[in-house]
């Protein structure tokens, strides 16, 4: 991750006028994929950037160092995907620590950590992205979209990136949890450090115990195969745009 600065200036967000409401919802109840909307909380890390969250479009600004969200619903501890696309639009450092459940642990999925180019999953066995066997280099653009997927069932965590898999790792007796900066983020959220990023087309769907895509009536979410998670975070103070 980048070296801490307190001197950070905020700069505004550029206006993407391809992004459209249909973002959010693209393929919503096809194969079980549901939108996570309406539901994101601002997280509480001090120093917050600013926040825009709308339908088709959730903005993160510059932090001293980290700006997040996190999901206020409920959501499954096990077999399930989430999907989206997320671009840093300035900055050098990582712009999405996603965030979510793994059984009765947690962990964060880190793009453009370190720097830029460290990508993987914080923490496996105490060992965050930049040191365990998850760790990898990639270039990211900025303003570029990357499709991001993460698969969680009882035996693995899969995390593609533009359809090609970057991380395949085995849970077998392994610890899952996040480095302790991101627990604002729990159980299920996002953020990013020192940088602007913006994210579009969040989804999740529910597996079956087989891995296959678990499939409920529209408009409604599938029926749980595993715990949800609660949501027991208090609301934060943080920073958010009003529309």
């Amino acid at each position: 991750m980048g070296v801490l600065s307190a001197g950070i200036c905020l700069i505004a967000f550029p206006i993407d006028s391809s992004s459209q409401a249909e973002d959010a919802t693209r393929g919503a109840d096809e194969e079980g994929w549901k939108p996570l909307q309406e539901k994101w909380e601002v997280c509480n890390f001090g120093g917050d950037g600013p926040v825009k969250i709308d339908p088709s479009l959730i903005r993160l600004g510059y932090g001293d160092p980290l700006t997040g969200i996190r999901w206020a619903g409920e959501f499954p501890r096990d077999s399930y995907e989430i999907r989206l696309e997320a671009r840093r639009t300035d900055g050098h450092d990582f712009f999405c620590g996603l965030t979510f459940p793994v059984g009765e642990g947690k962990c964060s999925l880190i793009l453009g950590g370190w720097g830029g180019g460290v990508l993987g999953l914080s923490s496996i066995d105490g060992e965050d992205a930049s040191s365990n066997e998850t760790t990898q280099f990639k270039v990211f653009d900025n303003d570029q979209w990357y499709k991001v997927k993460i698969r969680v069932t009882p035996e693995k965590i899969v995390c593609t990136i533009d359809d090609k898999t970057w991380v395949d790792q085995d849970r077998g007796n392994h610890e899952f949890d996040v480095r302790l900066e991101m627990d604002p983020t729990v159980p299920l959220g996002i953020a990013n450090f020192q940088c602007q990023s913006e994210f579009r087309g969040l989804q999740w769907r529910k597996l079956t115990p087989e891995g296959k895509p678990e499939k409920g009536e529209q408009g409604q979410q599938p029926g749980p195969a595993a715990e949800p998670v609660p949501a027991e975070v208090p609301a934060s103070d943080g920073q958010r745009e009003d529309s």
